[in-house]
């Protein structure tokens, strides 16, 4: 077998693309001459001054002058400096819209504004038949900006009680705090007696929606004390309101009294039943008590 030729070894070194060609000798001597030339000298060393002292320059800087005292007998919320001033105003602002807007019902129809639009709406819908719950709840958005959740509960819990919404389908229980199906599964309409009580068009006062598309009632022109059949409870800013429901027939009498100048009285009535003490109710004044009674009894398992 023949042997392989050694190959032989190239004396020029290969060179990357772009590059020039390796100097020959005689431009080596030149180069090495040019770098002697180009090489910097080094610069004298100069030592680090001294640290001035910053304490000298500070001596004579007054000192900050301290906040004014307040006045005896004025308090925090008084204060006229602009951040109190902006805080205080905000603040009321605040706290107005979450009254006026979010939990607090209205005197005149009883109604938080969540629950006004879901009516208005089931009534601006109303063909006589049931409507999916899910299809109410898109279209109340239109009025209502907080959400499709509080839209959803408000409608159910209206619902449960069956006076301004008939229900159909899985709506929970009261009795044992079981949730509703959800809002596709469940369907809802007006009652007549919601349609014969809330609703008038031409005694409605109307308003814009919040993006000015809609028109909502600012309150409907109810004919009955609805926040006294429904009841109603939230907390605000700085205040919380818990109204007791009422019994649907000690209303009518009451409101039969009423127009007839008579005096009555009206108490609570829970939908679940029970025994209630009202000896310190104080006619649902603040300050009132109920006291609820439970009676246990013992059945065979």
């Amino acid at each position: 077998m023949a042997k392989k030729k050694p190959t032989k070894k190239n004396e020029q070194p290969e060179l990357p693309l772009g590059e020039a060609e390796p100097a020959t000798p005689s431009t080596k001597s030149q180069v090495s001459s040019d770098k002697a030339e180009t090489t910097p000298t080094k610069a004298p060393v100069v030592a680090a001054s001294p640290i001035e002292n910053r304490e000298s320059k500070i001596e004579n800087v007054p000192a900050p002058e301290a906040p004014p005292k307040r006045p005896k007998g004025q308090k925090v919320q008084d204060e006229q400096a602009p951040l109190a001033v902006a805080y205080r105003n905000w603040f009321l602002d605040y706290a107005s819209y979450v009254i006026l807007d979010r939990a607090v019902p209205h005197i005149d129809d009883g109604l938080k504004p969540v629950q006004r639009r879901v009516l208005h709406t089931l009534w601006d819908m109303d063909d006589g038949r049931f409507h999916k719950v899910a299809n109410v709840v898109g279209a109340t958005m239109k009025l209502h900006p907080h959400g499709d959740a509080s839209i959803g509960a408000a409608l159910v819990s209206i619902g449960q009680r069956a006076w301004l919404i008939e229900p159909q389908g899985n709506y929970g229980n009261t009795l044992t705090g079981d949730d509703a199906a959800a809002p596709r599964y469940i369907e809802a309409r007006l009652t007549n007696f919601a349609k014969d009580v809330l609703f008038n068009p031409k005694t409605t006062t109307w308003q814009l929606s919040y993006d000015g598309r809609n028109k909502e009632p600012i309150t409907l022109p109810a004919k009955f004390p609805i926040v006294l059949l429904e009841g109603a409870d939230g907390i605000a800013v700085g205040l919380s309101t818990k109204i007791l429901p009422h019994n649907f027939n000690d209303l009518c009498r009451a409101a039969i009294n009423h127009l007839q100048g008579k005096t009555f009285r009206i108490l609570p009535d829970f939908p679940t039943g029970g025994t209630a003490d009202f000896a310190e109710y104080n006619d649902g004044e603040r300050g009132g008590k109920v006291k609820v009674r439970a009676k246990i009894e013992e059945r065979s398992k």
